[in-house]
């Protein structure tokens, strides 16, 4: 038998996790069916994971923090900095992540509905958690990239572009076209970048010029003002 390092058991459980979830729904993807699908004994499970609900946690995490948000990391075309374009850039990278690996994400939302219906793996309020923040982030990154400050609550902004990609991205698994999702997404660019200033910030990262009051009051969570806090 393979010896298999621990990090390294626990991503191969990780990814088993996932295409049991896509392919069969969440309900099948007992810890029998896992490891069964990862080519591990049972024992190995139990090793990494004290329960199924932190491994479904695990698949959420992973799945997400992986790229789903924080691709917002370059410029657009021939070097262009602005507002639009990186966001352009962002969620291009996104749509072509989705194209890649369909599955990562027919995951999440089999997880999603799961959670909604039986209050199970933290709830579906958790797995959107870790979506706001993820696109906080991005959001903030984009701000850096630019040096523009955005003009409004950047919660509000990172909940609405939580909604442009869920609803890209379940348009694009119900319909696979992918030259309509890029159109959606470089609308979506336009629409959010009026948020931005017009001039360029002083000091790129610096809280100067956000709304760091965090309106998350639909998340049930409560965060400090603080962006490093997050």
């Amino acid at each position: 038998m393979r010896r298999i390092p621990p990090e390294q058991r626990r991503d191969e459980l990780i990814a088993a996790a996932t295409r049991v979830i896509a392919r069969d729904g969440v309900t099948a993807a007992t810890t029998r069916a896992i490891v069964a699908e990862a080519g591990m004994p049972l024992g190995s499970f139990h090793y990494i994971f004290g329960s199924r609900d932190e491994l479904l946690a695990a698949v959420i995490d992973t799945n997400t923090e992986e790229q789903k948000f924080l691709v917002f990391t370059s410029v657009g075309a021939d070097g262009d900095r602005s507002v639009e374009a990186v966001l352009r850039a962002g969620l291009d990278a996104y749509i072509d992540w989705l194209v890649a690996d369909p599955l990562r994400e027919l995951a999440l939302a089999e997880l999603a509905l799961y959670a909604s219906r039986t209050g199970a793996a933290g709830g579906t309020r958790t797995q959107y958690d870790v979506y706001y923040r993820s696109a906080d982030e991005s959001l903030r990154r984009v701000s850096e990239l630019t040096r523009r400050s955005w003009t409004v609550n950047v919660a509000q902004l990172a909940r609405y572009l939580v909604a442009i990609v869920d609803g890209l991205t379940t348009t694009w698994l119900a319909d696979r076209d992918t030259e309509a999702a890029r159109a959606l997404a470089h609308f979506a660019a336009a629409s959010l970048a009026v948020h931005a200033s017009a001039e360029a910030s002083a000091s790129p990262g610096h809280s100067d010029g956000f709304d760091f009051e965090l309106d998350l009051h639909h998340t049930g969570t409560d965060y400090e003002q603080d962006p490093c806090a997050h």
